[in-house]
């Protein structure tokens, strides 16, 4: 693989890898666009959304507090 596939993430592969993540939740996230949750850590490439691994668990530490 090369850096850009390992950095991006689909939906099904962010919730196969972090089990805290439900389908529900992150569908939760990009429809309401919590915190700015899409220009923060989505992509869209077409109909495919992608997910930025590392800014997804930024803004997951930074919504629990962790900062």
């Amino acid at each position: 693989m090369n850096k850009l596939s390992e950095r991006y993430l689909t939906k099904k592969q962010a919730i196969q890898k972090y089990g805290f993540l439900s389908e529900n939740m992150l569908k939760n996230l990009l429809f309401k666009d919590v915190d700015g949750f899409r220009t923060k850590v989505a992509k869209k490439l077409g109909r495919r959304v992608l997910l930025d691994e590392e800014a997804l668990l930024l803004f997951i530490s930074g919504q629990s507090g962790g900062q």
